[in-house]
């Protein structure tokens, strides 16, 4: 009953608050930096040391084999994954297969219903959600159209809630690319693609100002300068050397207890 009611509202609903583009990273891939382009096999010659010939109509075309593929991936968890979705109309979805594509910012839905056909979601109708990973954890990510930024692209990001209370410990989740470079004269040797993780901290206040941290306590208590003392002290007491997230969690809390 509960799949045939969500088969139902995903035909009827999603038209108007999904976006009805295919994922980019599979169908679109022209448009975007294609880590695999131009890899296979037959690659582009760099110097005349590759073209071998006895005369005008003898050349012969060499192999590179030195690229050694793509390393990494866009997404947050590799594998598709169950989890939740709340929209901002209100509409919510239960037990659907997720991907968070870090590297484009943008939440991957496979619609197993239609032909396991996957689709990007208008991350302006999405309020938060939630991945639940094959070892048991629940990374829950929101949307905080209404925080106080210079960062105009903050605005339509998704962060990763490490606390949630009075103020927000937040942890916005990227990823870098980084092409091969092994071919000319001055390259660096890397024979792979990679992508790689990147993310960055930021406290959300009780009136919606977003500041973007350090994960240490000089900088989450320069941030909440109206309570200095007492938050040095707990500091002091409590021993926190902020190697862990953890410890910032702990000092938020206190902050809002306070």
């Amino acid at each position: 009953m509960k799949l045939t009611l969500l088969i139902s509202l995903g035909v009827m609903s999603f038209t108007g608050l999904l976006a009805q583009n295919r994922d980019s990273v599979k169908v679109n891939a022209r448009h975007q930096i294609n880590p695999n382009d131009r890899r296979n096999g037959y690659e582009t010659y760099q110097s005349t040391d590759q073209i071998v010939g006895s005369g005008p109509n003898g050349m012969i075309n060499t192999i590179d084999h030195r690229y050694e593929g793509l390393r990494g991936t866009p997404y947050f968890l590799t594998d598709w994954t169950k989890g939740q979705i709340e929209m901002v109309a209100g509409l919510n979805y239960t037990n659907v297969p997720l991907k968070f594509n870090a590297y484009q910012q943008q939440l991957v839905l496979l619609r197993t219903w239609a032909g396991n056909d996957s689709i990007l979601i208008d991350a302006s109708q999405v309020k938060k959600f939630t991945l639940n990973s094959s070892d048991g954890q629940t990374y829950l990510f929101k949307r905080f159209p209404l925080a106080k930024t210079g960062d105009q692209t903050l605005i339509s990001s998704y962060f990763l809630v490490l606390y949630e209370g009075k103020t927000a410990l937040l942890k916005r989740i990227t990823k870098t690319f980084r092409q091969a470079d092994y071919k000319n004269p001055y390259s660096i040797d890397v024979r792979y693609d990679s992508f790689r993780d990147a993310f960055s901290y930021y406290l959300l206040k009780s009136d919606q100002t977003l500041t973007k941290l350090k994960l240490s306590g000089k900088s989450i208590i320069d941030a909440l300068s109206d309570r200095q003392d007492e938050l040095k002290a707990f500091v002091k007491q409590e021993n926190l050397n902020f190697r862990t997230e953890n410890d910032a969690i702990l000092l938020l809390k206190r902050y809002d207890s306070l």
